[in-house]
């Protein structure tokens, strides 16, 4: 057949495949001859098209099939182009024979496929979760024509191309001109070669590689012209850029494009982003489970969910342990688990022949910059979950810009994750396994690179806690002496600028804080240590854990020895003294503490420290019940903050001479105290002093109204000392004005997350609740029981306990009263609270019929009262017994239900 014939012959079936196509011929997909012609008519279109000189080859072709004389032009200048061109002859010759499998003419190879690739790798057998995510992957098939771009980006090893791969697989049906799959290497230090991927894919689509253009643009061209007309699925994984994606992309909606990649290729216009996070522990054991054999994992359970939990919700690290649980039968899954904890074995035995979570962070590791590869070293050197976005300041010794810029290079790379702290700002994260590779790679530096950059950011961290410990207490220190460890400057914005700030501050850093306490002393950092230590110690007085501030001052005290330092002895053994106090777990390790501060603060002449430690001995003593010791200790600590002057130190003092002032029933001397105390509060704004003022007061006011009786009215009708017996309490103005202050009290002390004042501001409307037969005392009495036992604060427990008993014998619960009574009694040495207590106790005796141990608790109030200098009535127990054995004149509210 001569070059005219074979022209005359492609062009009229070019013309057919115009009008074919346009009536939707090969986008339906049809199976069998029908799609087989379609196919070949499709590729001699494009052929042709694309031999043509000029942009308008296939609006010619389109005006050949309805004008004689463009279907003679048409002919004319394909003749002209295969004139000097015998390769394209043949090409033309083979599109147009339906027998000749493959034709080769020097560098030319065109094969006779449909042109419709099957490129897709087998879907995972034992996928795994994932569900959301993969429906936001399969909306293309839902939208008309399909086209759409998706990326899934994420850390290495989280499963990624897995979720890809499986929803391309349920997007076959909608896209039956073909799948195409490239592997773009992004994690790799050479990525795939965008041309070399262009003519893959256009020998794949049909295109003789002979017929490839030389360049990169030109392929580009050709690709989108190939997928012009055609439904096709383009997978492109572990995409390294998005300049090397967007050459790879078509130019009409009629395709689908899935990418993967560990960056977030965030100038990259894309229809939907799915950033893959780890697997939740639900999904994570089912796929360790199936990987591992059911058997195999079910065996040990407990130790199977750890390593669950080792591997961090990774798919990767689960596949690889699950892998090496069902190749190594004879090892039991406790072992491997154990294995798994050892932070210096994690990585190896998350390693099967070639598969290693290791090469993972080890491929993200190396495409950092240099700044990058140091900062990841880093943050791995605290022994933290988390920590602060400006911390990469200080710890690579740059300004905040640079870190920020810093930061987000290893967000991007997916090697660090970000959350939004509860106070605000940026907090970095590193996942459990990715700490253990930035561990590795920071061996492999010189020490003194990490042990410098964590001294900045503790001395940071200490400049930031000065700041937010003096807003806790405007007043001023607690001691001198606080200045020798060398303090860094801090980013803007990262100080605490008020006492919410500071509040809020120490919640967010607590972890951080105690890490760098640890930190320093294993170094021997000593003036970090114990300086961190003593800023931190008034938070964690306010946050309750009092725990966590004994082991801290532990260290402190040792740092402190090294040291030599007499002053920083003194002021750990004062803070150590309130954290046992406070927790009520050693209150004569409490008093010793005190006692001993208190005399080195007097031999080197601190007199801040002195007044200040002399303070808390007398609430020590107060709290014990030893009123009248603590009456004289807190007369020369309030000489010594008015010599100063010291209005704080002094203003505390005055609140506590007030609540021994109420006990003794001396009420309009206490709040003439307390008047005084909250202006000095008030002139120094200090907010959670005026709440502990407000509740003070209230509790002044309640006990006032009934005259210091432990019991409601309606419990008991017998003298009491100062107890009024013409009216109820609700009817006095006393009472309304407790209930006020407790209110506003409360408002103050949750606003400062002062949880121990909230909570005893809870309890005294629990008690108000109680005598007013108000059925809201239950809930406010669980609440403080909840608080109480959750800190530790065994006092506050105690207090609760006998309140819930009285509610428990106004519902008929006299048995479960007399036990949680019994159990507050048997709680830290209190001769007040053991006071009360004891009287209520004698109270549930009298109405169970008990008349000897009635006895004997009213004995053990009395004996308490008189010790602690509280009145008592001036009766014998027998005659008092008589007023106690009544049963309880249940307020109606409180009735059981029927």
């Amino acid at each position: 057949m001569m070059v005219e014939e074979l022209v005359a012959a492609g062009v009229a079936l070019a013309i057919v495949s115009a009008k074919r196509l346009g009536a939707g011929l090969a986008n339906r997909a049809i199976e069998g001859v029908e799609q087989s012609v379609a196919d070949r008519l499709g590729r001699l279109y494009r052929w042709i098209a694309g031999r043509l000189p000029g942009e308008e080859s296939a609006t010619l072709i389109d005006e050949a099939g309805r004008s004689p004389d463009a279907q003679a032009v048409l002919r004319r200048q394909l003749v002209l182009a295969l004139g000097e061109d015998p390769a394209g002859v043949e090409e033309l010759r083979v599109l147009l024979s339906p027998h000749a499998p493959v034709l080769a003419h020097g560098d030319f190879l065109l094969s006779a496929s449909s042109g419709i690739p099957h490129q897709l790798p087998p879907a995972v057998a034992d996928f795994t979760g994932r569900g959301q995510e993969l429906a936001r992957l399969a909306e293309p098939a839902e939208r008309l024509g399909g086209g759409r771009v998706c990326l899934v980006h994420g850390p290495g090893g989280i499963g990624k191309t897995s979720v890809v791969v499986q929803a391309a697989h349920r997007l076959m049906p909608s896209f039956p001109d073909g799948q195409l799959f490239v592997d773009l290497n992004g994690a790799e230090e050479r990525p795939a070669a965008v041309r070399e991927v262009l003519g893959d894919f256009l020998v794949a689509l049909g295109v003789a590689r002979g017929r490839l253009s030389d360049d990169e643009a030109g392929r580009t061209r050709q690709f989108r012209t190939e997928l012009a007309d055609r439904r096709v699925l383009i997978i492109l994984d572990n995409a390294a850029s998005e300049q090397q994606v967007s050459a790879l992309m078509p130019g009409g909606s009629s395709c689908a494009v899935l990418i993967t990649s560990r960056s977030v290729l965030a100038t990259l216009a894309v229809d939907e982003r799915v950033a893959l996070s780890g697997l939740d522990e639900g999904t994570a054991w089912d796929l360790l489970r199936r990987i591992g054999g059911v058997d195999r994992v079910d065996e040990d359970p407990g130790a199977g969910r750890e390593v669950v939990r080792l591997c961090g919700g990774l798919p990767l690290a689960l596949r690889i342990a699950g892998a090496r649980l069902a190749t190594f039968p004879a090892r039991t899954v406790g072992s491997f688990a154990r294995d798994l904890a050892d932070d210096h074995r994690r990585l190896d035995a998350l390693s099967l022949g070639e598969r290693s979570v290791r090469a993972v962070f080890r491929a993200g590791y190396q495409a950092l910059p240099s700044l990058q590869q140091q900062a990841f070293r880093l943050l791995s050197a605290l022994d933290t979950p988390d920590l602060p976005a400006w911390a990469l300041s200080p710890l690579l010794d740059v300004n905040a810009q640079a870190a920020e810029a810093c930061l987000e290079g290893l967000l991007l790379a997916h090697l660090v994750q970000a959350r939004r702290g509860e106070a605000g700002g940026q907090r970095i994260v590193l996942h459990d396994l990715a700490r253990g590779f930035s561990k590795e790679r920071a061996a492999e530096q010189p020490a003194d690179e990490s042990d410098s950059a964590v001294r900045r950011l503790l001395g940071a961290l200490l400049s930031a806690a000065d700041a937010a410990d003096a807003q806790l207490r405007p007043a001023g220190a607690r001691h001198s002496g606080r200045d020798a460890a060398v303090r860094y400057p801090l980013p803007d914005n990262t100080m605490a600028g008020d006492v919410w700030e500071a509040v809020e501050w120490f919640e967010a850093e607590r972890v951080v804080l105690v890490a760098a306490v640890t930190h320093a002393h294993a170094r021997g950092w000593w003036e970090l240590c114990w300086e961190l230590t003593d800023a931190m110690s008034i938070a964690l007085e306010h946050q309750w854990r009092w725990d966590i501030s004994c082991q801290l001052h532990q260290l402190a005290l040792d740092a402190a020895g090294h040291l030599g330092n007499g002053g920083a002895r003194a002021a750990l053994l004062r803070n150590l003294g309130e954290a046992l106090r406070d927790g009520g777990s050693d209150m004569g390790r409490a008093a010793e503490c005190f006692s001993e501060a208190i005399a080195l603060f007097h031999s080197s002449g601190d007199a801040h420290g002195e007044s200040d430690a002399l303070g808390n001995l007398g609430i020590l003593q107060r709290q014990q019940g030893e009123l009248q010791n603590a009456a004289q200790t807190l007369t020369t600590a309030e000489s010594l903050f008015r010599a100063l002057p010291l209005e704080r130190g002094l203003a505390w003092t005055l609140r506590e001479k007030a609540v021994i002032s109420r006990h003794h029933t001396h009420y309009t001397e206490a709040l003439a105290q307390l008047d005084q105390a909250e202006a000095l509060f008030a002139a120094n704004e200090e907010t959670r002093g005026v709440g502990w003022i407000l509740r003070t007061r209230a509790d002044t006011e309640k006990e006032s109204t009934v005259g210091g009786c432990p019991l409601p009215r309606r419990w008991y009708t017998g003298p009491w000392p100062g107890r009024p017996v013409t009216s109820p309490p609700a009817q006095d103005p006393r009472w309304a004005a407790a209930r006020t202050h407790y209110e506003h009290a409360a408002q103050l002390l949750h606003a400062v997350r002062d949880h121990r004042g909230h909570t005893w501001t809870t309890l005294g409307l629990a008690d108000m609740a109680l005598h007013d037969g108000d059925p809201t005392a239950a809930a406010l009495i669980s609440r403080a029981l909840e608080e109480t036992d959750a800190c530790g604060d065994h006092r506050g427990h105690s207090r609760a306990l006998t309140v819930q008993a009285l509610l428990h014998a106004e519902a008929d619960r006299l048995s479960d009263a007399i036990t949680l009574t019994e159990q507050a009694l048997a709680g830290p040495r209190d001769h007040v609270g053991a006071a009360q207590a004891s009287f209520r106790l004698a109270r549930l005796y009298g109405a169970a019929g008990r008349q000897h141990d009635a006895l004997h608790a009213l004995h053990e109030s009395r004996t308490h009262h008189r010790t602690a200098g509280m009145p008592f009535p001036d009766l014998p127990d027998t005659e008092l017994c008589k007023t106690l054995n009544r049963p309880i004149p249940r307020a109606r509210r409180f009735r059981r239900p029927k």
